[in-house]
C-alpha cells in the first residue's frame, strides 16, 4: 500500500540543487537506503520525508497520518542524564511511566549502556550519545523509522542488536529510511537501495570490483604496459584491485618505480 509519494521535490541550499524534481512512491514496509557521497543529498532527504525540512518545491503526500521516529547523524549534548532525556521522549510518544522504565532498563541494558543512564548526556560519547537516540527510537513502534548514519561510532556489538531490532520492526510492517555508508547495513536491513547524483534520486549499483590508480615512474626506459597514460613527468595506470599486487611485483622487477597508489574513486 502506498504509504509516502514525493512530487516534484525540489531543495537549494545558497544556490546550489540539491534535489532536482524528484518523484518517487514509497510503500508501507519498505526498508529503503540512500547511499553516497557526503553532501549529496542524503540526509537532506530523509529531512523533507519527516517533514522536518521544507522542500524550496514540490510537496510530499502521506496516505493517512503517521508517527515520524527519527535518529539523526549528530545528537545534541544536552545537560540531561539519558534517563532523563528518555523518560521525556517516552512521555512525549504517550506512553506510561511504569513502560518506559522499564524499557529504558532492558533496553539501556541491551545497547550496553546501563552504567552510563545516569551520567549527563553533554559528558557522552558521540557513539554513545547516538545509542541514546536509536533507544528512544525504538521505545515505541513507529509508522515510519528514519535513521541517518546510525551506526556512526557504534560498537559491532551494539550493531548486531540494532540490526535485529531494525529488522524485527520490519517484519511487523514499520516503514524504515535510512542514509548510511555501510554496505554491511544496506545488506543486512535495506530492501531497496538508491542514490542522488546531481539531484536526481536514482537506483545505487555498488561497483562490482574495486579498482586502483598507480602512479609509476619508468626507471629504466622499460616497455609500457598496455592502458598506461602519461601523467605529469611520469605514468598511469588503472588496474583491479585483484590484479593490483601481482602487477605491482611485475612492474617492480621490470624496472618501474610506484610512485603513488590510491583508489580509484579518490581520483
Amino acid at each position: 500500500m502506498e504509504q509516502i509519494r514525493l512530487e516534484n521535490i525540489t531543495k537549494n541550499f545558497n544556490g546550489r540543487c540539491v534535489l532536482n524534481q524528484v518523484n518517487h512512491t514509497f510503500l508501507q514496509g519498505q526498508s529503503i537506503a540512500f547511499m553516497g557521497h557526503n553532501g549529496c543529498g542524503k540526509s537532506t532527504l530523509l529531512k523533507i520525508i519527516a517533514g522536518l525540512v521544507r522542500p524550496t518545491d514540490g510537496r510530499v503526500h502521506y496516505s493517512s497520518p503517521v508517527l515520524f521516529h527519527y535518529v539523526p547523524e549528530k545528537f545534541m549534548p544536552l545537560p540531561l542524564t539519558a534517563r532523563s532525556y528518555l523518560k521525556r521522549m517516552g512521555e512525549l510518544d504517550g506512553l506510561e511511566q511504569k513502560a518506559i522504565g522499564g524499557m529504558i532498563e532492558v533496553l539501556g541494558e541491551e545497547f550496553f549502556l546501563s552504567e552510563l543512564l545516569d551520567v549527563p548526556m553533554k559528558h557522552l560519547s558521540k557513539g554513545t550519545l547516538q545509542k541514546i537516540g536509536v533507544i528512544q527510537a525504538f521505545m515505541k513502534k513507529p509508522d515510519i523509522l528514519l535513521l541517518d548514519e546510525p551506526l556512526s561510532g557504534q560498537d559491532t556489538a551494539s550493531q548486531k542488536v540494532f540490526i535485529q531490532k531494525v529488522n524485527k520492526l520490519r517484519s511487523e510492517g514499520v516503514t524504515v529510511f535510512m542514509a548510511c555508508h555501510e554496505q554491511s547495513l544496506v545488506d543486512a536491513v535495506a530492501e531497496e537501495t538508491y542514490t542522488i547524483q546531481a539531484g536526481v534520486l536514482t537506483a545505487y549499483l555498488p561497483d562490482k570490483e574495486k579498482r586502483y590508480v598507480l602512479i609509476l615512474e619508468n626507471g629504466q626506459n622499460s616497455q609500457l604496459w598496455e592502458g598506461m597514460e602519461r601523467f605529469g613527468t611520469g605514468y598511469r595506470l588503472l588496474i583491479g584491485e585483484d590484479e593490483a599486487q601481482p602487477a605491482i611485483l611485475r612492474l617492480l622487477e621490470n624496472g618501474w618505480k610506484l610512485r603513488g597508489m590510491y583508489d580509484e574513486k579518490d581520483s
